[in-house]
């Protein structure tokens, strides 16, 4: 086969859109001015940056006074726990979430049970969604945040934080969320959904890497993370990276266009699932077809360890990833299919395929007939 480039990785990060740099090298040629700066270059960019934050703002119905500007979806999470840990104990000490959270909440509320607050999970079934009722009976009167991401990054799974919220409202208990993997790929209404913080990051978003930010409500509170200078409204220290900001923003323009994808991908997703299975019947597919992202294939391939299987493609130019990108490294098999029933073996055979808006039907046709000839490889070698 004539060797191509095939990304399907796209939940790991995406290409930067072609906006998106043009407005960053014009922002880095004529808005370099330091935007603490009382004089004209330095209001310039400014306003770049509060043209960003109103484009945030409106891409998920927030206030542009309730989105803060850091440098990744990690540090959003951590500052947002960590603050409110800080904000609410001793009076109050418990945070519930889930088994499937991303590394940087579980990591950030580790550290936290170190400082005295206690972390209670509810439970997943085999799709990776929470039991609303195990949720409900494990709020208490000590209970002061819930903390669920909208949808996986690693199997999909969507979930449904409108119900989630009207339980916390009534026991007025906070509500974050880590909506990353989300963001471009289903609507987000931070104000319909309920949530009283939000995580984003460009990148995610064919945006650059660098830059995050914290959705906050006006009523939630938020202190200081990184003392400074006094910017971002003094919740986050720091000459802010005006041109990744500036990207950021007009990466949130083109969500509107991304989320008119939604009916391609699912239709290039079920063609490649159904070309699959037609070379493998005995794939499991781990990510829920109902209720998940379209473009988010998590899949378990029987007798074929997963780390081959990849090396293989990446060797035909095709990037797909067993997992994470932020726990690539790590030889522990991964805690979102442990949470949702896997065992070791079944892990260490699964792969994460996710879909980008430039997919093409010829790129899937590619990588399944590059399986094909691999198992068909494989199976001659084993005999």
């Amino acid at each position: 086969m004539l060797k191509r480039n095939v990304y399907l990785d796209h939940n790991a990060t995406t290409p930067v859109a072609s906006s998106v740099r043009k407005t960053m090298n014009r922002v880095l040629k004529y808005y370099w001015g330091n935007p603490s700066t009382g004089y004209q270059k330095g209001k310039n960019a400014q306003q770049i940056i509060e043209k960003a934050r109103d484009q945030v703002a409106q891409s998920i119905n927030a206030h542009a006074h309730e989105i803060y500007f850091t440098s990744c979806a990690t540090e959003s999470n951590n500052s947002i726990l960590k603050t409110l840990a800080q904000h609410f104990y001793p009076s109050k000490r418990k945070i519930i979430t889930t088994p499937i959270e991303h590394s940087s909440v579980l990591k950030t509320l580790d550290y936290l049970k170190n400082q005295g607050i206690i972390v209670e999970f509810c439970s997943v079934d085999q799709n990776g969604f929470i039991s609303i009722s195990e949720l409900e009976g494990l709020i208490d009167d000590d209970t002061f945040l819930v903390c669920c991401m909208l949808a996986n990054n690693e199997i999909g799974t969507i979930q449904n934080l409108k119900e989630i919220s009207e339980i916390t409202k009534k026991r007025d208990i906070l509500l974050m969320s880590d909506c990353v993997q989300a963001f471009g790929k289903i609507p987000i209404d931070v104000k319909e959904l309920g949530l009283d913080y939000a995580t984003f990051s460009a990148h995610k978003l064919y945006g650059p890497k660098g830059v995050g930010a914290i959705y906050a409500k006006i009523s939630a509170p938020l202190s200081s993370f990184i003392h400074g200078g006094g910017q971002e409204e003094g919740i986050r220290g720091g000459t802010e990276s005006v041109h990744n900001i500036a990207g950021f923003g007009k990466a949130c323009q083109s969500v509107p266009d991304l989320l008119s994808h939604l009916q391609k991908t699912q239709t290039l997703r079920d063609h490649f699932l159904k070309l699959l299975k037609d070379i493998k019947s005995d794939i499991v597919v781990n990510s829920p077809l109902d209720n998940g992202l379209m473009n988010t294939l998590n899949i378990s391939f029987p007798g074929i360890k997963s780390k081959e299987l990849m090396m293989m493609l990446d060797y035909h130019g095709i990037s797909v990833s067993s997992g994470s990108a932020c726990s690539t490294h790590s030889p522990k098999p991964s805690h979102v299919l442990k949470a949702i029933g896997l065992n070791d073996q079944q892990i260490f055979e699964t792969v994460r395929i996710s879909f980008g808006i430039n997919t093409t039907i010829s790129d899937l046709n590619y990588t399944i007939k590059t399986i094909k000839k691999f198992i068909s490889d494989t199976q001659l070698n084993s005999q």
